[in-house]
């Protein structure tokens, strides 16, 4: 079963309408809440008065933050760092509900709990607040600057953290470089725009427990986090992740929200719901991508990257997100550099800060499509330098098959690549010689075609090892219970959670193969607390390499205990056995078998029959802690066709060749690459959260935040390499995220392609059409 290509076996639920989001669940008395909102980017709170709205008819509770602030703690990412001690680090604490201060528009300030959402939605607009307005600071260079406002005054400044390091010697190789080119790269700020928003749904137990669903990506760690915030024994919270509409690392987080329904919950002795508006998701959900990177790279005359280095900063938001800090999407961006090329000298240094803006965290890509963008532009900027095919130039300066594993200049072993093979295989399928002839002859038509290669690494699968040097203080190692019932079906409880990822069927691949079962005889559980095993969720393209690495695991013990049970009743050895589908025979021997059924009913029932020494049932759970990374590489190629008129990009073409290590379902990772390249033409053409001086969010609806539609994504090309990596199980590697990782560098490439008549460099996204008018007016001097 490994590498076919199977129907998606969650899929046919989905299509008839039998999924179950959070707010399709219904509990008899439920109650409602509502949060008051700050309007102010920056302001005390001077007073709160509820006593408007708690005097409406069905309205139980109005809470502010003082009610809660010795209740329960505030929320912060738990840093460790003795482990990995960055110059810098300062740790803000970021209670549930405002204290003292808001520091973004959108924080709540207050709750209202009421019999319905529109009663709880009127009250809340009767809670008076009074706000003494304090200046924003919105710019992240700003946030820098002496005299700047202190979005934590604790701080003595808005700076977060600093980190540098250097490999070689990157001023020695500017010096004997042909040239060193310089630029400064400003990434939009966008967001995950799940379909479903979060949500949350909590209950008081007869026994003093509490349950909560929520939409989370990660429900072993909600229930680690929010039993720690609320100061109660984890045994007495059970946290359910039913069916997720969509997550994007969002969701791997813990929020106020939750925290607040749990408490409610337990205080009011009745089941507490909310679910998130758009304009809430825009206002307080998690923030991403905002970077600032001032690039440098030498070069010698033959076109060989001699040394770079960058200046990282970082715009965090108000707070720091817990439990995956918001200076992630900073300090990831150091780890990428120089990506699929050897170069010998690199040196970075990054800083991030806080400012009036909504917090910043983790979202798909995670600082790799900001670092990719930056040195696959300036491989282009380069070859224009040099006269040289962009092409040929990568050509020059990557890492080749023969030379993994790879010490890369940032520190980080590439375990096994395909990057010279995945570029000839995505510019032939393009017809990249081709394309040059037909874009000659558009321009002399007045049409300006483009074409945008982006090829990269990507690091999958953070290992242990590496979040803890990394400071980070949870683990990565995954977890599966596999039992196989007496009819010969299996049940497979894991850690992971799939919120679209196709894990129903991929899990029941893996299983069916090592146990000769069919697909529709597995069933995969997760997203329950109480029942599966401790597993830290699915984020960080993990779930493959480490969820799959346990799947197999328990499978493969699993495996073993059927095949000593059946060599007792055939009296044969072990060794004499294989399992095929649907049945356990000797080898050569074929008619000498048994089913799993037969196998799984002496385990359970007709125990007298086994072995002296053979424990009862057939049941297995294993650990998996992966490799420190797994490396991933791809190259996309794009076509545009940009109206210099108007500033519209059009994609023509869109070519896709990836290497994720052996494919369990060949379709499925095309459904997560095509997923992934529509949220990366989000990022390159049309995302954008838009702040004023003053830190008010302009984009607040689907309005004026603009994302791509099914009519914007193009057909999408595939290739497949398949490089197995020697350090996992099944030499499987992760592959969620790279669509969003290479689409930004190839539009941006292929819209400053279309336009280099007139010279243009693509150093801010998004492409917007007006953007990219105002590009070639300037260009043409207009």
């Amino acid at each position: 079963m490994i590498g076919a290509r199977v129907a998606r076996v969650e899929d046919p639920r989905f299509l008839r309408g039998r999924a179950s989001y959070v707010d399709d669940l219904k509990l008899p008395g439920t109650l409602h809440l509502a949060f008051v909102r700050s309007p102010h980017a920056h302001a005390r709170i001077a007073r709160i008065d509820g006593a408007a709205a708690l005097a409406l008819p069905g309205v139980r509770r109005v809470l502010t933050g003082a009610d809660v602030a010795d209740r329960i703690r505030p929320m912060g990412f738990p840093f460790r760092p003795e482990v990995f001690p960055p110059t810098t680090f300062k740790q803000s604490k970021w209670p549930c509900l405002a204290v003292g201060k808001v520091r973004h528009v959108g924080e709540p300030v207050a709750l209202v709990v009421a019999e319905s959402r529109y009663l709880a939605e009127d009250a809340a607009e009767l809670v008076q607040v009074e706000y003494d307005p304090l200046p924003a600071v919105v710019d992240p260079e700003q946030a820098l600057a002496p005299g700047a406002p202190l979005v934590h005054e604790e701080f003595g400044d808005n700076l977060v953290i600093t980190y540098a390091a250097e490999t070689g010697d990157v001023e020695a190789a500017f010096r004997s470089a042909a040239f060193v080119l310089r630029e400064r790269f400003r990434s939009n700020r966008h967001c995950a725009l799940p379909l479903e928003g979060r949500a949350t749904l909590a209950r008081a137990e007869g026994d003093g427990s509490i349950t909560l669903w929520t939409s989370s990506q990660t429900p072993h760690t909600v229930r680690t986090r929010i039993a720690d915030l609320m100061g109660i024994p984890e045994q007495m919270l059970r946290v359910i992740a039913p069916d997720v509409g969509g997550g994007f690392g969002l969701k791997a987080m813990v929020f106020a929200e939750e925290l607040l329904s749990c408490f409610l919950a337990r205080e009011l002795g009745v089941p507490v719901r909310w679910t998130e508006d758009r304009r809430e998701h825009f206002v307080n959900s998690f923030h991403a991508k905002d970077d600032v990177v001032d690039c440098e790279m030498g070069f010698a005359a033959d076109g060989t990257a001699l040394g770079i280095r960058v200046r990282i900063l970082g715009d965090l938001g108000a707070y720091a997100a817990d439990p995956w800090h918001s200076a992630f999407e900073a300090l990831q961006i150091t780890g990428i550099f120089p990506g699929p090329y050897k170069i010998p000298n690199y040196a970075f240094d990054c800083r991030a800060v806080c400012t009036n803006k909504t917090t910043l965290s983790v979202y798909r890509g995670v600082g790799v499509p900001a670092a990719v963008w930056v040195h696959e532009h300036m491989m282009d900027l380069a070859a224009r330098r040099l006269g040289m095919d962009p092409a040929e130039l990568r050509r020059r300066n990557m890492i080749r098959p023969e030379e993994f594993p790879y010490r890369a200049a940032n520190g980080s072993e590439y375990d096994s690549g395909s990057t010279t093979e995945a570029l000839a295989d995505a510019l032939s399928a393009i017809d990249y010689d081709g394309f040059r002839r037909r874009q000659r002859e558009a321009r002399a038509a007045g049409r300006h075609l483009g074409i945008g290669i982006a090829t990269y690494v990507e690091p999958t699968t953070w290992g242990t090892q590496n979040l803890h040097a990394g400071g980070v203080d949870i683990s990565s190692y995954e977890s599966a219970n596999v039992r196989m019932d007496p009819n010969g079906g299996v049940v497979v409880s894991v850690g992971t959670l799939s919120h679209g990822q196709g894990h129903f069927t991929t899990y029941a691949q893996m299983v069916a193969d090592q146990l000769g079962v069919r697909v529709e005889d597995v069933k995969v559980v997760q997203g329950d607390t109480q029942a599966t095993p401790y597993g830290w969720g699915t984020w960080g393209s993990r779930s493959m390499v480490a969820g799959g690495g346990a799947v197999v695991k328990a499978a493969g013990r699993l495996r073993e205990k059927m095949l000593r049970i059946a060599a007792h009743l055939l009296e044969v050895s072990p060794t004499d056995l294989e399992v095929v589908p649907g049945k356990v025979q000797v080898k050569g021997v074929p008619t000498k078998c048994m089913t799993p059924r037969d196998v799984a009913r002496t385990a359970i029932f007709s125990t007298w029959d086994l072995p002296k020494e053979e424990s009862f049932g057939l049941e297995a759970t294993e650990y998996y802690d992966p490799p420190p990374l797994t490396w991933t590489n791809a190259t996309h190629v794009v076509e545009v066709e940009v109206d210099v008129d108007t500033g519209l990009v059009r994609i023509a073409r869109y070519v896709v060749v990836e290497d994720c290590g052996t494919m369990i379902n060949p379709m499925i990772i095309e459904g997560q690459v095509v997923g992934a390249i529509a949220q990366g033409i989000g990022m390159a053409l049309y995302e954008h959260l838009v702040y004023d001086d003053a830190g008010q969010l302009l984009t607040t609806s689907l309005m004026d935040y603009l994302a791509p539609t099914a009519c914007d994504v193009p057909r999408v090309e595939i290739g497949h390499r398949e490089t197995p990596s020697p350090l996992t199980v099944n030499g499987v590697k992760g592959v969620g995220e790279g669509g969003t990782i290479g689409a930004p560098a190839a539009i941006a490439n292929a819209v400053a392609d279309a336009l280099a008549p007139w010279n243009v460099k693509v150093t801010e996204l998004p492409l917007s059409p007006e953007r990219v008018f105002r590009l070639v007016a300037r260009a043409r001097g207009a």
